[in-house]
């Protein structure tokens, strides 16, 4: 209702959009087939291609839109692949692994298109091809001939669009309203992560002039603001690094606090989603986490002496240390690793569990089988439905706050770990 799509005809529709219409991609299918011709390929070969092509779309979900030539590659490359396997476990002296398999499989699916991608000549064919179908002279070619498309159609494509924000896209070429096809595309995460950053930037880069200023704190939000820092500080980090090394690593955990929070608490606001739902942002946290703890470790110790570090001292006599030392040194290796991958997976496993649970819940009440009851029924399991969610997004904003506090509070953990003895 607030995001209406009101287009008129399909050179209206963005042009990622147009590229998976069925229409489109039957155009461009055709227009293959018969570049593939000219470049020599038996059509009796590619008898039924774009009938296997299109059952190969609705086989899977993960397939549909695909474009013939993405299938051809992807076919392709299989089948390379097979070859090779192969090859390793049968033939592992052959020069050239995929003739090899040939000399014991004859004519497999795809070996027409293989050999296509192994003729330098007919390769640059095929590439030349593939440019022309994905340019933006092909695609205004169809819009012109697509000029009319049906009012039902383009309703129909209206209704799919509807409540979408299409961001756009100047650094690369989305496959779909969810996929890249190439370049660097920009999520709707991307977007609420930085503005959650310049917000941070915003509000305490205010808080930083009042204190720089050496004034007496004044006013509710000065004395909020500078309370949590206090907080961040004495609460966080100073418990598990100590008051040295929390002066040398109070900005970032600072920073990594609040872009955390903010982050979870944005996915309380309706449509946006909080990006700590997303394994990437989760996994790049930690992985910065990482990064200082073994840089520190490194500079505290040098190469040797981290390594060393890595393993506690058990105080084992050498013969027995002979053994057991090695291997405690590859699990506690190991596990370093592993803490920070699990450090991201705690995170994105809550709050992506919440936002699933508040979804369940409110399914409840405007379900398919809810509409089906009586008045009555419907009213009372609305109403059960609507307290729950109430209730469990309280409980959602304290998650909200608990897991920016507990991944804060793990990070200085693992960097105050990093530069001290076991």
């Amino acid at each position: 209702m607030l995001w209406r799509s009101t287009r008129k005809t399909a050179s209206d529709f963005p042009s990622w959009f147009v590229r998976l219409d069925s229409e489109f991609q039957s155009t461009e299918a055709d227009t293959i087939i018969t570049g593939l011709t000219e470049l020599g390929v038996n059509a009796a070969e590619m008898t039924g291609l774009k009938d296997r092509w299109q059952e190969w779309q609705h086989a899977d979900h993960k397939n549909a839109g695909w474009p013939l030539d993405a299938y051809l590659e992807k076919q392709g490359a299989e089948l390379t692949a097979v070859a090779s396997k192969w090859a390793r476990e049968n033939e592992p002296a052959a020069t050239d692994a995929y003739q090899a398999y040939l000399a014991e499989n004859q004519n497999p699916a795809f070996d027409w298109f293989v050999q296509v991608l192994k003729s330098p000549e007919k390769r640059a064919g095929w590439n030349k091809l593939k440019a022309k179908i994905n340019g933006d002279e092909f695609l205004q070619a169809h819009l012109t001939d697509s000029a009319n498309w049906s009012e039902a159609k383009i309703a129909q494509y209206n209704n799919t669009l509807h409540g979408k924000m299409l961001i756009p896209q100047p650094f690369g070429t989305p496959r779909n309203a969810y996929e890249p096809e190439s370049g660097f595309c920009i999520s709707r995460y991307m977007i609420i992560e930085l503005v959650v950053a310049l917000l941070a930037i915003a509000i305490f880069g205010w808080l930083a002039k009042r204190i720089a200023s050496g004034s007496a704190p004044k006013g509710k939000r000065w004395n909020m603001l500078e309370g949590l820092v206090q907080w961040v500080q004495d609460g966080v980090v100073v418990p598990t690094m100590g008051e040295e090394d929390a002066k040398k690593f109070m900005p970032f955990l600072w920073t990594l606090f609040f872009f955390l929070l903010g982050c979870n608490l944005t996915g309380m606001i309706p449509w946006l989603g909080s990006p700590t739902a997303a394994w990437g942002t989760t996994l790049a946290l930690a992985a910065i986490v990482f990064a200082i703890g073994l840089t520190m470790g490194l500079r505290t110790f040098g190469p040797v002496g981290f390594l060393k570090n890595i393993c506690p001292d058990l105080g084992l006599p050498w013969y027995l240390a002979f053994w057991i030392v090695p291997l405690l040194w590859l699990i506690e290796a190991f596990s370093l690793l592993v803490k920070h991958i699990v450090l991201s997976v705690r995170l994105v496993m809550n709050m992506g569990a919440g936002h699933l649970v508040l979804l369940g819940i409110m399914g409840i009440g405007i379900s398919a089988s809810a509409a089906a009851m009586s008045l009555p029924m419907w009213g009372s399991v609305a109403a059960i439905s609507v307290l729950g969610t109430t209730v469990l997004s309280f409980l959602e904003l304290f998650v909200a706050c608990l897991q920016a506090y507990l991944f804060t509070f793990l990070a200085a953990m693992f960097i105050g770990s990093s530069m001290h003895h076991h």
